[in-house]
């Protein structure tokens, strides 16, 4: 955690209480200590889609469905539909029984394979990303991404600070050297883009938020 875990709580408990479903999800994931977005990630991505009225929604990085659940609410509201993509076929299973169970099964189609390999595909525009995958291949998303951005869409990005470690001069385990550098490097292609305007948030574990500008 960049700050305190302190902070995070906090900030968790301005959200008020979550329903029951998001609870339980929560509760599995830190259980099986499967990655997804904290409660105030998860509440950003859904005012984010809300205020952009955003209808095209492409999330990379399905796990169990937790945050796609936080995306889909938005989606109902502003008549879009979420396209997830996760090569997990465990967790792509329990997240479509948890899309059924939310009553959202007709605002998410959930893709099931490599991103790498999937994002190519795709012939639809996006006016909102969501990235939560694999940090060593965020270079390659966002390389894959960038047509499928509409003008004036919006990439969020999470993990971005990972720790805090992107920061120079920070101590860690040398085994994630490469996923920390490519983390930064992932930083600096993207906030040096001339297309995309950018800022990184320190809450969670990092956020980027970043608009495409309208010229293609």
């Amino acid at each position: 955690m960049f700050y305190p875990f302190e902070m995070e709580q906090y900030l968790e408990t301005l959200l008020g209480e979550r329903d029951p479903l998001l609870k339980e999800m929560e509760e599995q994931a830190l259980k099986e200590t499967i990655p997804v977005v904290t409660p105030t990630v998860g509440n950003f991505l859904n005012l984010l889609v809300h205020m952009g009225n955003a209808k095209a929604i492409l999330e990379i990085g399905t796990a169990i469905g937790y945050s796609t659940i936080w995306l889909a609410r938005a989606a109902e509201k502003t008549g879009g539909h979420v396209t997830t993509i996760d090569m997990n076929k465990d967790r792509r299973a329990r997240a479509l029984k948890y899309f059924e169970r939310a009553g959202l099964q007709d605002c998410v189609t959930a893709l099931g394979g490599d991103a790498r390999k999937i994002l190519p595909t795709l012939d639809s525009m996006f006016d909102f990303v969501f990235i939560d995958a694999a940090k060593g291949e965020y270079l390659e998303y966002l390389h894959l991404i960038y047509p499928l951005i509409s003008p004036g869409g919006v990439l969020v990005v999470d993990n971005v600070l990972f720790r805090g470690w992107v920061v120079p001069g920070s101590i860690f385990v040398e085994k994630y050297d490469r996923m920390v550098n490519g983390l930064r490097q992932f930083l600096e292609d993207l906030c040096q883009n001339p297309d995309f305007t950018t800022t990184v948030l320190p809450f969670g574990d990092g956020v980027s938020v970043s608009r495409r500008l309208n010229a293609m």
